[in-house]
């Protein structure tokens, strides 16, 4: 709902996810207003000229636009107008380029083959660049900057002049057929197996479900899945009470489920009264190995476990690249350069001063299944008590150079 104003934020959002679901966004958009640009200059001489086109193009896909912000469907979106001008006028220089090729006007036809060209290879460039570049995007890398004019930012943690550890960790994405082989065995494990009929599959995700006897989400690039046991009674699963369990309880629970846990992963109660515990660690780096993230457990009354939420995991070092210091970084953060999704609120709230609590490195995961590592900052302003009980919230920074 409402109006999005920021030019290409659809092409930079489909740059850093780079999935195909998320780059249909902008191309479909594209492709949608093709047919008018080839069709109107067929039926309507006039809209040959390139302006009466360009004249068309615009104002269609701005009463599009306009509609769907009075009527409160969907969101008025300039990048929607740029893609759908650009839809119309890529339609135009193909009918033209073929009228111009049939009359045999080759000067012509090169004029219109301009675009059609220059628009090819701008994607081919950028797939190019993504496939040859080491490591992946980050899906909420900064792609602007929010307005921190006015605000005083507050450093309340100490912050080095020296780069932080370097290291890159990779573990390899899960294929299709690479998750379908882990689906079954783990599946099989729990005496349950699937058919080719319970499986969804996604850009970056699987989803495997009966829906009456389990369902497994898996997430391609980091392996990380969440598999709930449907045969656990409903009224257990969704009680407003959840149910005890010990460290030692819960290690033999999940051994069943052929679950290993890591030796330099915390045991946390999470909320013992509705029955969620984890097992926890915090970029715990050992021999070249980094172990991160969280598994989270949901136990129902009788300490019977039915829920599994596992984004732990054990990464081996990849390589070194070179990567800023917290003290750059924490520029980077002042000048309103971290994590775009935090943008808008950020925007939004125009909080006058905000306290720099905690700094610290952590891994996320890009678009290729690689471990970059980023500064993971706390923060807290006025607005703390109002919006977020008292509580403060967290930002990242891009820790890698470039």
């Amino acid at each position: 709902m409402g109006v999005q104003l920021y030019p290409f934020l659809a092409f930079w959002e489909a740059w850093n996810d780079f999935t195909l679901q998320v780059w249909l966004n902008p191309l479909l958009n594209i492709a949608m207003f093709l047919p008018l640009g080839v069709l109107l200059p067929l039926a309507v001489k006039p809209f040959r000229r390139w302006y009466w086109m360009l004249t068309a193009g615009a104002g269609t896909s701005f009463a599009i636009e306009v509609l769907q912000y009075i009527l409160g469907r969907g969101q008025a979106d300039v990048d929607d107008l740029i893609c759908n001008i650009l839809g119309a006028m890529l339609g135009y220089c193909l009918c033209m380029l073929f009228v111009s090729l049939v009359g045999k006007r080759w000067k012509i036809a090169g004029i219109y083959a301009v675009l059609p060209v220059l628009s090819a290879a701008v994607i081919a460039c950028v797939f190019l660049t993504y496939h040859f570049q080491p490591y992946g995007n980050l899906a909420d890398a900064p792609i602007y900057a929010a307005n921190t004019k006015g605000t005083e930012w507050v450093q309340e943690c100490s912050l080095s002049d020296e780069p932080g550890p370097s290291g890159v960790y990779w573990v390899e994405p899960f294929t299709v057929a690479g998750c379908d082989a882990f689906a079954a065995e783990f599946l099989g494990r729990q005496g349950v197996g699937f058919d080719t009929a319970d499986v969804q599959y996604y850009d970056h995700i699987a989803f495997y479900s009966d829906h009456s006897t389990y369902s497994l989400q898996v997430d391609y690039n980091d392996r990380s899945y969440k598999y709930t046991d449907y045969r656990v009674d409903s009224s257990l699963r969704y009680g407003e009470e959840g149910g005890e369990i010990s460290e030692d309880e819960l290690r033999a629970a999940l051994e069943k489920l052929g679950i290993e846990i890591p030796d330099a992963a915390e045991f946390i109660t999470v909320d013992a009264e509705k029955g969620r515990y984890a097992f926890r660690a915090e970029c715990v780096i050992v021999d070249g190995e980094l172990t991160d993230g969280e598994l989270t457990c949901f136990v129902a009354e009788g300490g019977i476990l039915y829920e599994v939420d596992n984004s732990l995991s054990v990464i081996t070092l990849h390589g070194n690249a070179e990567v800023i210091s917290p003290r750059e970084a924490y520029e980077r953060l002042c000048a309103g350069r971290f994590s775009w999704r935090d943008v808008p609120t950020f925007n939004r709230l125009s909080p006058h001063k905000v306290r720099v609590i905690d700094c610290k490195m952590e891994y996320v995961t890009d678009s290729k299944g690689f471990r970059q590592p980023v500064y993971s900052f706390t923060l807290s302003d006025e607005n703390d008590v109002e919006l977020r009980g008292g509580a403060g919230w967290t930002t990242f920074v891009p820790a890698l150079v470039g």
